[in-house]
């Protein structure tokens, strides 16, 4: 079967990505719209004796979006919307001290003004839109800067630091795209899918849901920026649970992210990943507990060490600078690496790179790739750890001590909400070691320390305690002959970035997993390219705490007639 099978595609025309004006852009309604009454609010718009704007950025989120979920072969939701959302950011002051990154006892600090506008490409309507949200944001940020101006007028600051980067222009201008779904299709399939898990009468709940995202994303400011980047977001997830006899539950989801439908796998390794999760999942109804907790060596593999260098490694990696605030409790500091510049961070056979502009690996495709960033930035790979030292941090337009311009890695899905965070995130290690060695490593690692068994971890669920999500598949190895065994009821403590420093071995096997990340509906594409990784030392929990019993009846499908 080829990908075509699914039979729902979405007509993208050839991208068109320049840095001069593209004629197009001068014909779009949306865009005159919102450039027209950008310059006319740069010019005119100033209350009496206050500040006049010194930078206005607009934003407009074109949205056509198809949801469908379908459980144990029937369909439960299909439904198709469309939304065009507005964002206007007003700046006063200037680029040393404006209104911006100012946290109060009110709560976090305004951003702009938020609204929906028409979806018709309809001029008078589109300027009339920014006129009320660009008026809204100018009278925000004169007070907000007023407030803040009272606050340092007595208090020493240590740096003068700029609160927003001055950057250049950029033309970017792409042809919009149409999303193009054949629901009947496309809802026959997701039956199919789900219906899989009905030969698994253990799964107790179970959904394949799929979201199909067209987003014509605009954005002008009085920098001389044009931008149009059409986006296509694709999620395709498929989630189970089971109930042990002690009543301790299980979840468990495989996702599938990509940039077109096209991109997803073949609807057979769908199904074939379907019937793995199920059959996994039974297996981990039927394991035994972690019988105590364990602190020792525990073996990360495949999208479990993805996983940790997501959730430990990719936060710290990001250089913004945490807002000025009045909270006397409230720390302000960002990253735990940013007084570890040039220091090591990570074994020494280890090197970090960002790079946005890379569409492939392998043979599987990355979910992170864009050419500008969300604050109008054209992208940049950034060198990160180098042999093990951290050599650089990824920069939106907030600036820091060090880095007083964005290398393009300002992103958010939210617009006004942007922080510097990862693309596409490669962490290589150098002469990794194979898996079997691994294992050994992690067994003699084990004898060390007189302990019994190791741990192997290779998958982690959402959610979870400190951070890191919920260990699924757990196995111990055991010291005296290898074999594993599948346990369940395992908590993993948090684990810190400078935990990583401790890695004592590394696989020579890469594995890429995509994420989303962000507010739902608004989410940032990512992807992380790790190999295995041998922790020196992690600590796991077992489950404690009483469990709803089981269900009084057996499935209905198990029922004698």
């Amino acid at each position: 079967m080829k990908r075509a099978l699914l039979l729902v595609c979405i007509t993208l025309s050839g991208m068109l990505v320049s840095y001069g004006q593209n004629s197009s852009s001068t014909m779009d309604p949306v865009m005159r719209a919102m450039s027209d009454e950008l310059d006319r609010s740069m010019t005119q718009l100033q209350f009496k004796d206050l500040d006049k704007p010194y930078f206005i950025q607009y934003i407009t989120l074109d949205e056509n979006e198809y949801n469908a979920t379908a459980t144990f072969g029937a369909l439960t939701s299909s439904t198709q919307s469309r939304q065009r959302v507005i964002y206007a950011q007003v700046r006063v002051g200037d680029y040393d001290f404006d209104n911006s990154e100012f946290v109060t006892g009110n709560g976090a600090p305004p951003s702009g003004v938020l609204d929906q506008t028409v979806i018709d490409n309809d001029y008078d309507a589109t300027r009339h839109a920014f006129w009320l949200a660009t008026d809204a944001a100018y009278k925000q940020a004169v007070e907000v800067l007023a407030r803040k101006r009272a606050y340092v007028e007595n208090k020493i600051r240590n740096e003068d630091i700029p609160d927003f980067s001055q950057e250049g222009p950029t033309q970017a201008i792409a042809v919009k795209q149409t999303l193009t779904l054949d629901k009947a299709t496309l809802e026959k399939q997701l039956r199919e899918w789900s219906r899989i898990f009905k030969d698994f009468p253990d799964i107790q709940t179970s959904d394949v849901r799929l979201m199909a995202r067209l987003t014509d994303r605009y954005l002008v400011n009085s920098e001389g920026t044009r931008t149009l980047q059409p986006d296509v977001l694709v999620s395709l997830e498929a989630r189970a649970s089971v109930q042990a006899s002690d009543g301790m539950r299980t979840s468990y989801s495989i996702p599938f992210y990509a940039r077109g439908l096209d991109q997803l796998p073949p609807p057979q390794e769908v199904a074939k990943s379907i019937r793995q999760l199920a059959m996994d999942l039974t297996a981990v109804r039927n394991a035994p507990t972690l019988d105590a907790d364990y602190s020792g060596p525990v073996l990360l593999s495949g999208s479990a060490s993805a996983d940790i260098f997501a959730r430990v490694l990719a936060p710290n990696l990001s250089g913004q600078r945490g807002p000025l605030t009045d909270r006397p409790q409230q720390s302000s500091s960002g990253s735990e690496l940013l007084n570890r510049m040039n220091r090591p961070v990570l074994p020494a056979y280890f090197s970090v790179f960002d790079d946005p502009g890379q569409q492939r690996f392998g043979n599987q495709d990355l979910i992170g790739f864009y050419k500008v960033d969300d604050q109008g930035v054209p992208a940049k790979r950034v060198s990160l750890i180098e042999d093990g030292l951290l050599t650089d941090l990824l920069m939106g337009r907030r600036p820091d001590r060090d880095r007083p311009q964005s290398n393009g890695h300002g992103r958010s899905g939210f617009p006004g909400r942007e922080t510097a965070q990862i693309s596409n995130l490669f962490n290589n290690a150098q002469d990794g070691m194979t898996y079997e060695d691994l294992k050994q490593e992690l067994i003699k690692s084990c004898k060390t320390e007189r302990l019994q068994y190791g741990i192997l971890i290779k998958a982690i669920a959402a959610g979870g305690g400190g951070g890191i999500g919920s260990p699924v598949l757990v196995y111990k190895v055991y010291v005296a002959d290898g074999h594993e065994e599948l346990i369940r009821g395992v908590n993993a403590n948090g684990l810190s970035v400078s935990s990583l420093r401790h890695i004592q071995a590394a696989g020579n096997d890469e594995f890429v997993a995509n994420r989303l990340t962000g507010f739902r509906g608004a989410e940032t594409p990512v992807s992380i390219v790790a190999p295995s990784v041998l922790l020196e030392e992690m600590e796991l929990k077992r489950f404690t705490g009483a469990q709803q019993k089981p269900a009084i009846l057996t499935p209905p499908q198990l029922a004698k007639p």
